[in-house]
């Protein structure tokens, strides 16, 4: 990748992404993975911004990490007006980022380690207004819909409930107090009735935190809750790590989510792979950011 690419980056990242005014607090957080010339882009891009721009480095955590931070990093994070995440882990949902939420900041976030192209490609390299715009008309489809059936040629066959429920617009940006979204975008997602979720859903792409898939993975589901988890060693590894989670809620199926951004490939990152176009994207509990559940708990793994 151009190196002279990530200053492009790094202006969208801020200016588009995070919606960054000139005067604000902006902090960027990256972590011991990210790249430094990714992190310091964004910084520069701060700063060209007229923001109170700072770089924040943490170290690595993993997926099922949901320690908080100290209390340096916390105050940090809580205390900017905008937060641009270039991290992994668990960031988003760290009790200091959603005590930050709540209290009006806004948060862009993105997993950088082996999505680089896709980075670039997928906001620099693409028709952004359009991918929004037809995700709009998705969105709206969505909250129409009475059931909703997902089919594959692999053998999924799932139907659940729609109408009622919000599906907002996942257009990666952090635009309003307290917004917290993953970039780059675009996808349509909503949290179908709960109960009404009966079938199978037969995975051939990736599952978190385990990755990509080798074999296909076969879930049974009865009323929203995955019942059955059959396959080879993938399947038993990833439900497994599922288990060791010791919270039943973990089996529970909490968003679907319609990807639309061409360039994304199947990678690692789930954030990033959700987003591909025309992929369909399964989420365990608890529901994402803006998406109605049945009011259970939204703490917990996912």
């Amino acid at each position: 990748m151009a190196l002279h690419r990530w200053g492009e980056f790094g202006e969208a990242a801020v200016r588009m992404m995070g919606q960054v005014k000139p005067g604000e607090s902006l902090l960027i957080v990256a972590d011991t993975w990210t790249d430094m010339e990714i992190a310091e882009a964004c910084l520069i891009a701060g700063i060209n911004a007229e923001a109170n721009a700072q770089l924040l480095v943490i170290p690595k955590t993993s997926l099922i990490d949901t320690r908080e931070y100290n209390p340096s990093t916390a105050g940090a994070i809580q205390g900017a007006d905008v937060v641009v995440a270039l991290c992994g882990g668990m960031f988003p949902r760290n009790p200091a980022t959603r005590k930050a939420c709540e209290q009006g900041t806004r948060v862009a976030s993105t997993r950088t380690r082996g999505i680089e192209d896709f980075l670039i490609e997928g906001i620099l390299d693409v028709d952004y207004d359009l991918m929004i715009q037809v995700c709009e008309r998705i969105c709206a489809l969505f909250e129409k819909t009475e059931v909703c059936c997902v089919t594959s040629p692999l053998g999924t066959d799932i139907s659940f409930r729609l109408k009622g429920r919000p599906a907002p617009v996942g257009d990666g940006m952090a635009t309003e107090p307290g917004e917290l979204d993953f970039f780059p975008g675009v996808d349509a997602s909503i949290a179908p009735i709960e109960e009404t979720v009966n079938g199978t859903i037969v995975i051939d792409a990736s599952v978190v935190p385990d990755g990509l898939v080798r074999t296909p993975i076969t879930c049974h589901l009865d009323k929203g809750v995955i019942t059955t988890i059959e396959g080879e060693a993938n399947a038993a590894a990833w439900r497994a790590n599922l288990e060791s989670t010791g919270d039943s809620r973990i089996f529970h199926l909490a968003h679907f989510t319609l990807g639309l951004n061409p360039p994304c490939q199947a990678v690692r990152q789930y954030d990033a792979r959700r987003a591909r176009h025309g992929r369909c994207y399964f989420r365990l509990w608890p529901p994402g950011p803006g998406l109605q559940g049945d009011g259970r708990s939204c703490q917990g793994p996912h």
